[in-house]
């Protein structure tokens, strides 16, 4: 018999974590989705305990919950959320970002340039890169807030990024072009790399109420095609609730 160890156990804890991370953020997983223990113990060829590590975690990140009935989910997405996500994010986000202001160096500018280039190029190749052009994006917003040298801020950040990339994924059709914000991210690193706390802050609360923006338009477009479908449904039923 082969016992697991405790490092491999986290080994296996973190792949799933990555696996199910990936398919709710990327919307593969839809809100509302039921995760099921057993389909996952097949589909990544595990046991239960590292998926169960793997839940809770996705649990204090906000991006699963545990219903009465339903048992765990895939945490609804809302306008309210939405609202209340951005809304800190803009705050501990404008704090990151001067920091990173005051305290960028040539080495920090030229590593923050690759990434937003390479995030360019995955950007423009569209569909075929886009979970390659969500990663860099991530790694561009992360790494400069890394730069306020604050340990609360790097704690706190990742936590509400999960949960604001799903929204950010269906701004996407409203949220302009590929070069445009490409060009946000640009102007970012350069008031940062200027040593500009007040344009990199600006510039930021910009880039993020665009997005939201975006998101908002496009909750409220998701909203308006559930009600006319059940419009229909209801349309569709004779008085005593029965179909034709």
């Amino acid at each position: 018999m082969t016992l697991t160890g405790k490092n491999d156990v986290r080994t296996l804890a973190d792949l799933a974590l990555a696996e199910l991370r990936e398919l709710i953020v990327s919307g593969e997983l839809a809100p509302g989705t039921p995760i099921r223990l057993n389909t996952y113990v097949e589909r990544l060829s595990m046991s239960a305990v590292p998926i169960r590590e793997a839940l809770r975690f996705l649990e204090q990140k906000g991006l699963i919950e545990r219903t009465p009935h339903r048992g765990v989910v895939v945490t609804e997405m809302s306008a309210q959320d939405l609202e209340d996500t951005y809304r800190i994010r803009l705050e501990l986000e404008s704090m990151a970002v001067r920091g990173a202001a005051r305290n960028m160096t040539d080495e920090d500018r030229a590593k923050l340039t690759r990434l937003v280039e390479d995030y360019a190029a995955a950007s423009l190749a569209g569909e075929a890169q886009a979970g390659l052009a969500r990663e860099l994006h991530g790694r561009i917003h992360l790494s400069l807030y890394q730069l306020a040298g604050s340990k609360w801020l790097s704690l706190l950040l990742p936590m509400l990024w999960d949960n604001s990339e799903r929204y950010r994924r269906i701004s996407l059709p409203w949220r302009g072009s590929a070069e445009q914000k490409v060009n946000e991210h640009r102007r970012i690193v350069e008031a940062c790399a200027a040593g500009n706390p007040e344009a990199a802050e600006q510039l930021l609360r910009a880039h993020l109420s665009n997005t939201f923006e975006a998101a908002i338009v496009s909750l409220q477009k998701q909203e308006l095609e559930l009600s006319v479908t059940r419009s229909e449904v209801v349309g569709s039923l004779d008085p005593v609730g029965e179909r034709p």
